[in-house]
Parts: C-alpha cells; sequence; structure tokens
C-alpha cells in the first residue's frame, strides 16, 4: 500500500502538529527525550501502534491532554468534529455509488454488457433476429392468451405454450368449469413491454420481458353469464420467458404466434403431442420457433443469475450434457400442478405417472384421511409465485434435483357435485420438490419442453391410474427415462444464503415475501404483531412493490397453527436472514429509520443483540459499495 493511500493530507499534518507539540510539551515535563532513542533498533519494539500511526497519535494525544489540557482538548475536539464530517462525506458517497449502481437492479434488468453478448450471440446465428420482433411476438401472445383463457379454450394457444404452462391453465380452467365459473379478462391492454434479460447456452436462447399492462379480471357464473365479482381492476406486471434452440431462424411472418408452422409453413393445426399435423414436427419443442416456457409475477421476479451457481450445476452437465435448468423447471411446473389437481379430483391418478410408486401410495392415504363424509380438501384459488432449481445432487443410484416452488392457495372443501366450501383463508407455502432420476440417464434433447409427454412415444400424460404411459407401455414413474417426483417438504431458511442477494445485478436467491415469511414469523413468535410492528412491515413491502394484499396473506400466513413457516432455527441462520434483509434495504443506497425498526425488532425477536443490526448494516454497505464500483466502471 503507498503512503498516500495509507496517510491522508489532514492525517500527515496532524502527525507533525503532534510530534512537535507533544515533543516541546513532553520535553518540558521531563521525558520526552526518550522519545525515538529507547526504541530504536527494529520494529519488534514499537509496541502494538502496527505501523500506520494511529497507536502514536492515540499516545500522543492522552499525553497532550494530560499535560497541556489547553492544546490537546481542543485538538480532540477538533479531530472529532472532522472526523465525523469525514465519515459522513464518506457514508454519503458510498450510499450514492451503491444507489447508482442499484437503480439497475431495482429495475430489475440484467447488466447492460451481458445483454449485449447474449443478443450478439443470438444474431450472429440469427441475423433477421430483433428484440422489437420478439416484443411485437409477445404482446400478440400475451393477448390471445388473455382471450384464450376467458374463453376456457386453450386449443387456440396451445401451438406456442411449453408443457408447463398449458398444464397450469388447464387445471384450472378445468377447476373453473367443474365450479360452473368463469374468470373473464375484459378490456385488457398492453401498456408496455421491454426486455430485461437475454441468456444463451448450448441447449436454449432464453428471453424474459417485462410486460405491463391492464385488465378488467371478474369472474361470471358459467350457465347465466351473471357477474359473481370483481377480481381486480387496473395496472399489473409479470415476466414472461420465452425459449428456443440455438440455430434456429426468424421467418418474418412465419412462426407459432403467427398460426403457421415454422417447419413447413403450413397453417397450423396440432396433434396432441404437440405435433404438425401436417409434417410431424413437434413445434412445441422450441426446435423451430419461440415457445412460452414461463410466467413470473412480479413480485418473485429478479433477473436470472448464472446457472453454474446452482450446486451440481457443473458437475450434471459434465455428466448429462443435454441437461439444462429449464427442462427442470418446466417439469417440476407439470408436477406441481398435478399435484394441486389429485387433491382437486381426490385421487392420485393425475399425479401416478410423474410420482414413484412410494409417493403415490402416500398421496393416496393422505387423500383418504382429508375426506369428511362427500366432501374431500382441495387447494382453491392456487397460483405460482416462481419456480427455482436449488441444488442438484448425483448419486450410485439416483440422482436429485431439489426445486422450490413458491405458491399460494386457500384450503377449501369440495364434494362430488363440485359444491365447494371454504375453509380458511389463502396462505403462502413455499415448499421443496424433490425430483429423482436413475443415474446414467441423459437428458433426450427433442423431448426437453414435452415434459407432460411419455419421452418414448411422445403421447401425453392422459388417462389410466398406472405409472406406464398408455399407448407404448413404457414405464415412467421410476426415473428410469425422466425426472420424478419423490417428496414434497417445507423450505427451511437454512437455504438462505445473503451472498446471493444483490440489488446491483437485481440478482436474488430469495425473494422479498419469503424474507417477509421469515421476519414476520420471527416477530409473531409471542403470539402476536401489533400495530407499530405491522406499519413497520408495511412500509418494508409496499418500498419493495409488495401490495397491500399480499402483504395480508403473508401474516395470515404467518397466524396459522399448522403453516410450515420458513423461520430460522438457530443463530447462524436468525443472522443469514437479517443480513439478507439488510441487503434487500439497502437496493436504494440507503436505510431509513423505519427499515432499522424494523430491522432491530426482527433482531430481538429473534434472539440477536442491536449490535449485529448494526454491525450487518456496516459490513453488508461497504461490500455492496465495492460491488456498486464494480458495476459502475
Amino acid at each position: 500500500m503507498s503512503f498516500k493511500k495509507r496517510f491522508s493530507p489532514f492525517l500527515v499534518f496532524l502527525i507533525i502538529l503532534l510530534v512537535t507539540t507533544a515533543g516541546i510539551a513532553l520535553a518540558r515535563a521531563g521525558g520526552g527525550q526518550s522519545y525515538g532513542g529507547s526504541r530504536s533498533g527494529g520494529s519488534s519494539g514499537s509496541g502494538g501502534s502496527g505501523g500506520d500511526g494511529l497507536g502514536i497519535i492515540i499516545y500522543f494525544l492522552i499525553r497532550l491532554c494530560i499535560e497541556q489540557p489547553c492544546i490537546g482538548i481542543p485538538l480532540v475536539i477538533v479531530i472529532i468534529i472532522v472526523a465525523i464530517f469525514v465519515k459522513k462525506k464518506n457514508l454519503k458517497k458510498q450510499y450514492s455509488t451503491i444507489q447508482q449502481a442499484g437503480n439497475r437492479g431495482l429495475n430489475q434488468n440484467q447488466d447492460v454488457v451481458a445483454t449485449k453478448t447474449a443478443l450478439a450471440k443470438i444474431k450472429q446465428r440469427d441475423p433477421q433476429f430483433t428484440t422489437a420482433s420478439i416484443i411485437k411476438k409477445s404482446n400478440a401472445a400475451f393477448l390471445e392468451i388473455q382471450q384464450a383463457w376467458s374463453d376456457q379454450d386453450l386449443s387456440k394457444v396451445r401451438r406456442f405454450i411449453s408443457d408447463g404452462v398449458n398444464e397450469r391453465f388447464s387445471l384450472q380452467i378445468d377447476m373453473q368449469k367443474k365450479q360452473n365459473i368463469r374468470n373473464k379478462m375484459e378490456n385488457v391492454q398492453v401498456l408496455g413491454t421491454e426486455v430485461t434479460s437475454i441468456e444463451s447456452d448450448s441447449h436454449f436462447d432464453s428471453i424474459h420481458l417485462r410486460i405491463t399492462a391492464k385488465a378488467k379480471d371478474t369472474d361470471e357464473n358459467l350457465t347465466t353469464g351473471r357477474k359473481i365479482r370483481t377480481n381486480y381492476s387496473g395496472t399489473f406486471v409479470e415476466y414472461w420467458s420465452f425459449v428456443r434452440k440455438p440455430g434456429v431462424q426468424t421467418l418474418a411472418g412465419k412462426g407459432l404466434v403467427e398460426g403457421v408452422c415454422p417447419n413447413c409453413a403450413a397453417p397450423l393445426e396440432l396433434s396432441d403431442s404437440g405435433r404438425c399435423k401436417y409434417c410431424d414436427a413437434v413445434v412445441t419443442s422450441g426446435e423451430y420457433d419461440w415457445v412460452l416456457s414461463e410466467i413470473t409475477q412480479s413480485i418473485e421476479w429478479s433477473t436470472a443469475a448464472n446457472p453454474e451457481t446452482v450446486p451440481g450445476y457443473t458437475q450434471m452437465i459434465e455428466a448429462d450434457p443435454g441437461f439444462n435448468l429449464q427442462t427442470i423447471e418446466d417439469t417440476a411446473s407439470v408436477i406441481f400442478w398435478r399435484y394441486i389437481k389429485s387433491y382437486f379430483e381426490g385421487k392420485m391418478d393425475p399425479i401416478k405417472k410423474l410420482a414413484t410408486e412410494e409417493y403415490s401410495n402416500n398421496l393416496a392415504d393422505s387423500l383418504e384421511n382429508t375426506k369428511d363424509g362427500q366432501s374431500h380438501l382441495f387447494f382453491a384459488d392456487a397460483a405460482v409465485g416462481a419456480v427455482e432449481t436449488q441444488s442438484i445432487t448425483q448419486g450410485t443410484d439416483y440422482d436429485r434435483i431439489q426445486v422450490l416452488v413458491k405458491w399460494s392457495a386457500a384450503n377449501s372443501w369440495i364434494d362430488h357435485t363440485g359444491k365447494v366450501k371454504s375453509g380458511g383463508q389463502k396462505t403462502i407455502r413455499p415448499q421443496i420438490f424433490t425430483l429423482l432420476r436413475k443415474h446414467g440417464v441423459k437428458t433426450l434433447a427433442a423431448t426437453q419442453l414435452n415434459s407432460a409427454h411419455c419421452p418414448g412415444c411422445g403421447a401425453p400424460y392422459t388417462g389410466g391410474d398406472s405409472g406406464a404411459c398408455e399407448y407404448c407401455g413404457r414405464p415412467l414413474n421410476d426415473g428410469s427415462g425422466s425426472w420424478v417426483l419423490e417428496s414434497i417438504g417445507p423450505f427451511s431458511t437454512s437455504r438462505i444464503n445473503s451472498a446471493g442477494v444483490s440489488p446491483i445485478t437485481g440478482t436474488s436467491n430469495v425473494s422479498t415475501d419469503i424474507l417477509l415469511l421469515a421476519m414476520a414469523s420471527t416477530m409473531y413468535a409471542d403470539g402476536e404483531l401489533d400495530d407499530k410492528e405491522m406499519d413497520m412491515l408495511g412500509s418494508f413491502a409496499s418500498q419493495r412493490g409488495v401490495s397491500s394484499e399480499h402483504l395480508a396473506t403473508i401474516v395470515n400466513t404467518v397466524k396459522q397453527p399448522d403453516a410450515q413457516l420458513p423461520r430460522p432455527a438457530n443463530t447462524a441462520e436468525a443472522t443469514e436472514v437479517l443480513k439478507a434483509m439488510v441487503r434487500m434495504s439497502l437496493a436504494d443506497g440507503r436505510i431509513d429509520d423505519t427499515e432499522k425498526a424494523l430491522l432491530e425488532n426482527y433482531a430481538t425477536s429473534a434472539g440477536l443483540s442491536k449490535y449485529a443490526v448494526t454491525s450487518a448494516i456496516a459490513k453488508q454497505r461497504k461490500s455492496l459499495y465495492k460491488e456498486a464500483k464494480k458495476t459502475l466502471k
């Protein structure tokens, strides 16, 4: 480290002043002449000054205040004032730098350089591609899907949606029909669309778009057409993700959204297996055009992190070159919605082909236990916030993947006639879905997005209560060909890693609502959330785009006696949650009094000291400042 970096001009001046002044003062006292003389002969005799002059300065200041208080005390006061001024100036600089670099993170957009690099890769393979073209496609797809949803007819959009998206909508529509209702989206307008991030690897090109739209959301009776309730009317934001295989060429006006087979250019008609009826191409595979693979709610969205940060990802790629996270998350989405459908129908048949026999049998027992006369438990208004891969482990016999599914629903009861009786309020349920596959099995590139189709013959997973394909007889639920469900368990705060929360890049391995769940559940440990605590939670939530309705769902969740909450189990987990909260709070460059009060309240409830909050703020601010400087540079 250079002399300039170690000593500011003020410090150099201060040392000279102190040495000169203190030297005179101590000489008058009769002992100053020993300075330097008795300590010559090497650094080993220099005590604990550390070589930066600080120990010497403190020593002389103390002596000066004792020997010459008229000089020492005013000098100490001046030093304190200057130190406070310098500290405030440095803090202001740090906050400003973090805020400046964090603006992109707050907008949840990908790093500009990363976007340009990924876009350049796509354009190199496909010169006709433009971001304007994908925005045009996405806007058309958005409007068409809203209409298909309102009409309860997905055949109109099946050509450009993945199995996961199709399963999600199909189940919800099926549940609506059995309850004799229709959810209508009226006066739909796309207010704005922007590309937030682009990724490109050897398996897929992925584009994520932020769509801001406006609509009137109502429920009506299917038989009479009478309006039952108004759900929402206004503006909302969703993130839509489209994928396709690398090397696919853009053909103007000849794509899936336009209703034209991108392989043979014929008017598109699909078979049950997603094949064009004219050329037999599996057009929903992403091999010919962009396919909608995921819809993420704004509260759950964060810029996609490097897949290599997922534990075990690199090793899995080496063992299975066709492996990719898009396929896993699409598969997990299909499994989740079939799990929900099993509860809706009161039988395990829907999930039988996608879960191990042991899990299916356990589920059958659980379903039987939920029956109450002619009614049984099901999850009403089920909705998924996000599906995220957590870890990948290779074993001797089986490989396993843990996927976090963040969903919400209300426990309700339904009988064989479709009559529904509400059983409770909506709660948030972050759960870990563990998938397994026999070790050594390779991912089939041609069926990567066909998660609800037989990997052997391509037939859809329909009909029958066996774990085999109804068409070719191939076993489907033993992990010999594809990933299947082994278990479902609660999300633990032990999975929260504060280092993965970065307001600078907009990435986060933990969502705001999970942090709010952890905070609120810890604060509610005494059985109460008072008005002051609710105000603090509300302020923290609103500043991070969490609606008052969603916060109410979070608070209701923590009050449920049987809820599986992400509550810290020990001091280490509580500290990690605190650090993640601090990093998230610093997204706008500073932590205000309300935020600090909330952090201190959480810390007290978790058995941490207020010093832990102060320390966490100081350390995370310095860490983010370094990250911000690097980003801006």
